[in-house]
């Protein structure tokens, strides 16, 4: 439980610096009632009230279980340290890194054909080709999603000039 409410107290400081983040986004004179800077800032709320709660939560867990066990020096051992599920996420966050790293070199179609391509195979499917068909599939339409009909202008990488 402690492991629990030190990584919600982590997460409420991540809130604030996505917050911090995104006050930096600069205010177009263009934008309407809520700018770019909006959606990133109700992410970080929503990441800051969750946090919050989660650590609420487990420190009166904590409190109880202290109030409940007698004083007791023998190590709890009820709550069993599973670093199996603690690796495997931090796998996900280095492929996202990856991502993070080849999108300006590769561009936003390519590189998220990678990423959904990795997180499949990194989530047990066997490479095979509908696992590929899903990655080509998936980078193609969030490309078309995010460029044509919402018009966000995404890295396109070196593919340009070869053209």
């Amino acid at each position: 439980m402690r492991a629990t409410f030190i990584v919600s107290c982590l997460l409420f400081l991540l809130a604030v610096a996505y917050w911090l983040g995104a006050d930096q986004i600069s205010v177009s004179r263009l934008a309407g009632g809520v700018g770019a800077d909006g959606m990133p800032k109700l992410l970080a709320v929503a990441l800051g009230v969750l946090s919050l709660a989660f650590a609420t939560q487990t420190f009166f867990q904590m409190r109880a279980k202290k109030l409940a066990a007698p004083a007791d020096p023998v190590k709890e051992s009820d709550e069993p340290a599973n670093w199996h599920q603690h690796a495997r996420a931090m796998g996900l966050i280095v492929l996202g890194g990856f991502y993070i790293l080849l999108l300006p070199h590769l561009g936003y179609m390519l590189s998220s054909m990678l990423m959904l391509g990795g997180v499949s195979f990194y989530a047990g499917l066997k490479p095979s080709l509908r696992m590929l068909a899903f990655a080509v599939i998936g980078g193609v339409v969030y490309y078309l999603i995010f460029t044509r009909i919402l018009g966000i202008p995404l890295p396109s990488g070196f593919w340009p000039r070869l053209f």
